[in-house]
């Protein structure tokens, strides 16, 4: 039976979830969903990051291609706690893709442009604040499923080698290619993710609000009849 698209269970739009993760040795990462609302295209929502005591947040869709932000994917949205600048000058992709794409042997592609410029007062010497131009494209590929446990537990979980090139973002130049590894759980999204044998992201707590509950003797609220002998 096919998965709905929306909400896509690799990277859930929920109304109030909230991850905490580590973020390399010991620095906090939260990702939190808000203002979740349905349109026409699937779901709209506020993706919040907050990371060494900074804030950032985008505008996020579900749609039938997958989950994209404002921000062109992950690296953006994480840009924007880092207390610089971000402009994005193009983005192409999603930052995870429909759920027919994630099963094994699943690829993608996704695109960044940017432009990166320190806060006022956060410049080099004499308060230059340079604005550096960037380009990033990553080709990802669903390897397959594993079992991988964090601070949050154990997850069965989709393990994703993504390739990610960085360049200047000019004609001819050259760039890096990194090799990183991420982990998806059903129902909760990315749980880890691993660069070069080192664990960059691990999910430490998966909090939800509490399901409301209606009292049954609300107003209007139809009361039980007592039981009556027969």
């Amino acid at each position: 039976m096919p998965v709905a698209a929306c909400p896509n269970p690799w990277f859930p739009l929920e109304e109030g979830l909230r991850l905490t993760y580590r973020a390399g040795r010991s620095s906090r990462m939260v990702l939190a969903t808000k203002d979740v609302a349905p349109v026409p295209e699937g779901l709209r929502g506020t993706l919040a990051v907050s990371l060494k005591g900074r804030d950032g947040q985008t505008e996020v869709t579900c749609s039938a291609e997958g989950v994209s932000t404002a921000l062109g994917g992950l690296e953006g949205t994480l840009l924007s706690a880092s207390g610089m600048n971000v402009e994005v000058v193009h983005a192409e992709g999603v930052a995870v893709p429909a759920p027919s794409v994630m099963v094994p042997g699943g690829t993608w592609k996704n695109s960044l442009s940017v432009k990166l410029q320190p806060p006022p007062g956060k410049g080099g010497p004499h308060g230059l604040r340079p604005i550096i131009a960037t380009t990033f494209d990553k080709e990802a590929t669903v390897v397959g499923e594993e079992e991988v446990t964090v601070g949050a537990g154990r997850f069965k979980a989709l393990k994703v080698r993504n390739l990610t090139t960085a360049r200047a973002s000019r004609p001819g130049a050259e760039g890096r290619t990194l090799e990183s590894f991420i982990w998806f759980a059903p129902g909760v999204g990315i749980v880890k993710i691993s660069t070069a044998g080192n664990t960059d992201l691990e999910l430490l707590q998966v909090e939800r609000p509490e399901p409301k509950v209606e009292p049954a003797n609300r107003k209007g609220a139809p009361r039980k009849k007592a039981a009556t002998k027969g």
